[in-house]
């Protein structure tokens, strides 16, 4: 079977502020219990990470950028949640930051598992407007950079490529990579809306508000096959954000759940076609819409690759 990475714990609980937030922070137990209840997977079959450790986000992270962590008003900001300002530092760590942390945790297992078996999938992360050296857009931390980093130094690693595909552009992502000329991003998103300030990216795909879903996936088949053979890397890194809704409320774009579910087995086709291991991971979505279609979106990989992984 294809390895579901998962822990209760990725899921935030903050004193109900959260539901402040339209980033829905109990999606991954919603794609959990779903995935159970169609008879795809056993409790038992869901492998449990460990959080990041200090070290490993020192890997991408700058010690100014963690000590941050603790100022409350640098945490609102990031969570654009202004009341967040105002509850004790160490239940934000304890409610916010650590199921984060458990979730980085599980996107690195989810690439070291792609490269023992071939593909791998974290119910959580994907945390793309996250740099280095800043957070934001409820991004704390640069967990496909940090998985990266590990992997390259433990030499598992010489030639990866990251492909994005949620609404908003991977800044923190591009950020955090540029340096590193083993590392490579494709990202498509929606040109003009969050970030306001683009960053500069080496395969960037700007689409415009009401891209419908027929041309966002002939897009996508434009450019992903030719990256792939360009880039020919040890792991893809696929960040699936599924705010590129027509529901979702922080996105233009019109794809609808078929649409996500068709982008979702067309990537991972392709990939997995060349032999290429494949890490998932899940990313944005902010409307109540998004867990179910990525929920059905996992159902169609894994009729496809179970028997295969």
């Amino acid at each position: 079977m294809v390895p579901l990475i998962y822990s209760p714990r990725y899921n935030i609980k903050a004193l109900g502020l959260e539901r402040w937030h339209p980033f829905d922070t109990s999606k991954y137990q919603r794609i959990h219990d779903w995935l159970i209840r169609q008879g795809l997977r056993r409790r038992e079959d869901f492998i449990a990470p460990h959080p990041c450790t200090l070290g490993e986000l020192s890997r991408v992270h700058s010690q100014d950028y963690l000590r941050s962590l603790k100022r409350r008003r640098e945490l609102a900001r990031i969570f654009e949640l202004l009341p967040i300002a105002y509850l004790p530092a160490w239940l934000i760590d304890w409610r916010v930051l650590r199921p984060m942390r458990w979730a980085t945790g599980g996107t690195l297992l989810a690439c070291r598992l792609a490269l023992e078996r071939g593909m791998a999938l974290n119910l959580g992360g994907g945390y793309h407007h996250a740099s280095g050296t800043s957070g934001g857009g409820f991004c704390i931390y640069a967990d496909v950079p940090l998985a990266l980093a590990v992997l390259h130094d433990e030499k598992r690693v010489h030639s990866v490529l990251i492909a994005d595909t949620d609404a908003h552009q991977g800044n923190g992502t591009a950020d955090a990579i540029r340096t590193w000329p083993w590392a490579h991003l494709l990202d498509l998103f929606e040109e003009d809306i969050y970030p306001q300030y683009k960053v500069e990216e080496e395969m960037p795909v700007p689409l415009p508000a009401l891209t419908s879903g027929m041309t966002y996936l002939e897009i996508l088949s434009e450019h992903l096959p030719k990256a792939l053979d360009r880039i020919q890397p040890d792991l893809l890194v696929y960040n699936a954000g599924s705010d590129v809704l027509e529901s979702d409320p922080l996105s233009w774009l019109r794809l609808t759940p078929e649409d996500l579910a068709e982008r979702d087995l067309y990537v991972v086709t392709q990939v997995r076609e060349r032999g290429i291991p494949l890490a998932m991971v899940l990313s944005g979505g902010y409307g109540p819409a998004s867990w179910e279609a990525h929920a059905r979106s996992i159902e169609g990989i894994l009729a496809r690759f179970d028997r295969q992984a």
